[in-house]
């Protein structure tokens, strides 16, 4: 993700291989917002490695 997307001060990288809960008392503010294009193709990420893949 660029520097300035969901209002993030540099560029970063969402890591779908290792995702994890986290208590929502910990989550005290809102430090940005992302696009609904971009959390749609961070779920497609997700569901790529979670879901099962048909070998050929």
């Amino acid at each position: 993700m660029n520097e300035g997307e969901g209002n993030l001060p540099e560029s970063s990288v969402v890591n779908v291989s290792q995702v994890f809960t986290v208590d929502k008392r910990l989550l005290t503010e809102s430090i940005g917002r992302l696009s609904q294009e971009k959390i749609k193709l961070i779920i497609q990420g997700i569901k790529l490695v979670i879901e099962p893949q048909e070998l050929e």
